[in-house]
Formats: C-alpha cells, sequence, structure tokens
C-alpha cells in the first residue's frame, strides 16, 4: 500500500481527533506544546488553555 496526498491537507502534516483527557495528557507531560497546535476546535482550545493554566499554577 502506497501513501498519497489528500487533497486540502499540506504536505507533512496531518490532522487527527483524540480525546480531550489524552490532549491534556500530552500538553502536561512534554510530548506536546502549544506552539504545535495549530486550527484548535472550541473544545481543544478550552482544554489547551486550561492545560497550560494548570501547568503554571503548579511551578508556584
Amino acid at each position: 500500500m502506497g501513501f498519497r496526498q489528500v487533497d486540502g491537507i499540506s504536505k507533512g502534516k496531518a490532522q487527527v481527533e483524540i480525546s480531550t483527557v489524552l490532549l491534556a495528557q500530552l500538553i502536561s507531560s512534554g510530548a506536546l506544546t502549544g506552539k504545535n497546535c495549530r486550527c484548535l476546535d472550541n473544545n481543544a482550545r478550552k482544554t489547551l488553555w486550561q492545560s497550560l493554566l494548570n501547568l503554571s499554577a503548579s511551578f508556584k
């Protein structure tokens, strides 16, 4: 099976759907940073924001 470019998606990028819980875990663990996230829907944006707030509060 070969790889083919899907129309409308930028080369070298993939869009995936994951649970908000997993997104929060990836951010909290440092595996995913805010600068890696683009084109977020409302749930992802809220999860990213809350995760970053929680991380900043843990450094006090």
